[in-house]
């Protein structure tokens, strides 16, 4: 009996699902709406409109699924997924001639810019975005310039408060003109937030508390993202006011929320504003503490790993503080316990100040005598013979041909062709006109490599040449210098530059920073 009512449950969510009728306008909304509150959740409805919009011919929804996609991504600190997900939303909007789905789109690609520090590519963005809809004077149109003049104040620096707070009234006059009360109040929190923020750099705190006030009497319970920001942007206010005992107070709150919704990126930003507090406040363990947390939160090969270590240390502490408060007294114990949290922090404060001047040690030598080479490993993929033809490990070839294959290699590098995503020994030799044997052969006989280990050290070489000479490519993501020099992935990115150069590519940027 059980089974045939869920069969009978089923067919009715099933019928629903995939009906004529299906809303794709209510399962916009309920995605945006999860959105910020679980981005996880949020991508569940939106993998079924997509389906459904495929299926039904309905670009504009299409489109609208993947912007959602690509903002979920930013606030898991995805830059790829961000920009690959803008990229599907600004190509359907633009075969289909719609113009909000490019604004959503161009907004989510310039906010991403922003934030791998291509700050004229994403002005160039923000602005064509604005273009799209400058006319547009709708509830629609006045919601995408409002996000989109949010989106703005990512790229002027601490100075500019002026350009910010012009630019957040800017936000709040256009989401104040939607007719649409619900979403009206959705998006002025964001924006009464950031105003409460910008005045707070203009030290207006009475004015900057009535916007907070506005934003905490808009926002749901459950908008966590949005919750964080308030937190995140009152405790800010307080450090203006030099009151970083408050500051802290919502700081922590705000990172409370973040670090169980998973919003990395907020999390970035709150740690830094931690650090800085306790930087007033005179306190050094807490000061490395967050400065730490930062740090791994910025390089997420290290992080989870490290994360787990940091989160008991954590919790013992915030233990010992609360039995503090209770008992008003230490016991010996208490102070064992804390005794070996002060010790077990000294030796990790200990060890990462030896590998960062290991790091620049090995830094320094590889920015005045470049990479030194590895020795020649044999690829079994180049020694065995195609289809059971036994061909000699001696390979005979004529001096005309060994310098037609160096010729094409000095070229294939001058142009940089390494960087190629779908570069393979079989592809290159096609190019050059050459047996691959050969190939192998004359890149052993003059480069002392096999191929594979030619194109990741030309790769990884290049790469290391940019971080030198581009200050600008030190500020890029990993998942982005991956990209630049053709990896499939950040990963193998990573784990190719460290086999070569000893070192993760944060850590060498790092390092770099402080010798150059």
């Amino acid at each position: 009996m059980e089974k045939k009512i869920s069969f009978f449950l089923f067919l009715i969510f099933s019928g629903l699902i995939f009906s004529q009728n299906y809303d794709f306008e209510g399962q916009y909304k309920y995605a945006r709406s999860l959105a910020s509150k679980n981005p996880d959740s949020s991508e569940i409805v939106l993998n079924s409109i997509i389906d459904s919009a495929q299926r039904k011919n309905q670009p504009n929804y299409l489109a609208k699924a993947y912007y959602l996609k690509s903002f979920n991504s930013y606030l898991k600190s995805d830059a790829k997924g961000t920009l690959d997900f803008a990229e599907k939303a600004l190509k359907i909007s633009t075969d289909n001639h719609y113009a909000p789905g490019k604004a959503l789109a161009y907004r989510m690609q310039g906010t991403q810019y922003a934030k791998l520090g291509l700050l004229k590519e994403a002005s160039e963005s923000l602005n064509k975005g604005l273009s799209e809809i400058k006319n547009e004077n709708t509830d629609e149109g006045h919601e995408l310039k409002g996000m989109i003049y949010n989106s703005f104040l990512i790229l002027f620096n601490q100075n500019e408060y002026k350009k910010k707070e012009s630019y957040s009234k800017n936000a709040v006059r256009e989401f104040q003109q939607i007719k649409n009360i619900s979403r009206r109040n959705e998006l002025l929190v964001s924006a009464y937030t950031n105003l409460g923020y910008n005045l707070s750099e203009l030290k207006k705190f009475d004015e900057a508390k009535s916007f907070f006030v506005k934003a905490l009497a808009l926002v749901g319970n459950d908008n966590h993202y949005l919750r964080s920001n308030i937190l995140h942007d009152i405790g800010f206010s307080y450090s203006q006011q030099n009151k970083p005992d408050s500051a802290v107070l919502y700081y922590q709150k705000s990172l409370k929320i973040a670090d169980q919704y998973g919003f990395n990126e907020k999390k970035i930003e709150i740690t830094k504003s931690l650090e800085e507090a306790y930087k007033k406040l005179g306190d050094p363990t807490n000061v490395r503490k967050y400065k730490l947390e930062n740090l791994e939160l910025k390089d997420s090969i290290a992080y989870n790993q490290k994360m787990a270590v940091n989160k008991t240390l954590n919790q013992k502490e915030e233990n010992f503080d609360q039995q503090l408060i209770k008992s008003h007294s230490l016991s010996k114990g208490l102070i064992a316990t804390c005794m070996i949290l002060l010790l077990v922090l000294g030796v990790v404060v200990y060890n990462i100040i030896n590998l960062r001047k290991k790091h620049k040690k090995t830094v320094a030598q590889i920015y005045q005598q470049g990479i030194t080479p590895a020795a020649y490993e044999e690829d079994p993929q180049e020694t065995e013979a195609p289809s059971g033809n036994n061909i000699p490990a001696d390979i005979k070839i004529s001096p005309e041909a060994e310098e037609h294959i160096l010729t094409g290699l000095k070229a294939f590098e001058e142009h940089l062709e390494f960087n190629n995503k779908n570069i393979s020994r079989y592809n290159l030799s096609n190019t050059l006109n050459v047996n691959t044997k050969y190939l192998s052969a004359v890149i052993r006989k003059h480069k002392n490599f096999n191929f594979n280990q030619y194109i990741n050290h030309l790769r990884i070489n290049h790469i290391v040449d940019q971080l030198k000479k581009e200050p600008q490519y030190r500020k890029y993501k990993i998942n982005h210098l991956a990209e630049i020099t053709g990896y499939s992935s950040h990963s193998a990115f990573s784990l190719e530059f460290k086999k070569i150069t000893g070192m993760h590519p944060s850590a060498f940027i790092k390092a770099l920073e402080e010798i150059s």
